[in-house]
């Protein structure tokens, strides 16, 4: 598995508790309509039981010079909204 590392480049929420994240595309990066990345935060300021690692779908199109992932955020236990796993 190759491994890339990208930079938040954006946010902003698209509809109620949905939340559209755009990252830098990393040099040499390639994809198919409809894959799904693993993405790791580096240094989270908190984590949970399911660690550090999360799947997407890459919502943007390959040929695009920045990917796009939208999710649905979920409320913690402070309610505060959080990614939705």
């Amino acid at each position: 598995m190759t491994t890339y590392q990208s930079r938040l480049s954006g946010c902003e929420e698209v509809a109620e508790g949905t939340m559209a994240f755009h990252l830098e595309k990393p040099t040499g990066f390639e994809f198919k309509a409809g894959q799904y990345v693993d993405i790791s935060l580096i240094n989270p300021p908190e984590t949970d039981a399911e660690g550090i690692v999360r799947s997407f779908s890459i919502a943007s199109a390959p040929y695009e010079d920045r990917l796009l992932f939208v999710t649905r955020m979920r409320k913690n236990s402070g309610g505060e909204r959080r990614h939705r796993s």
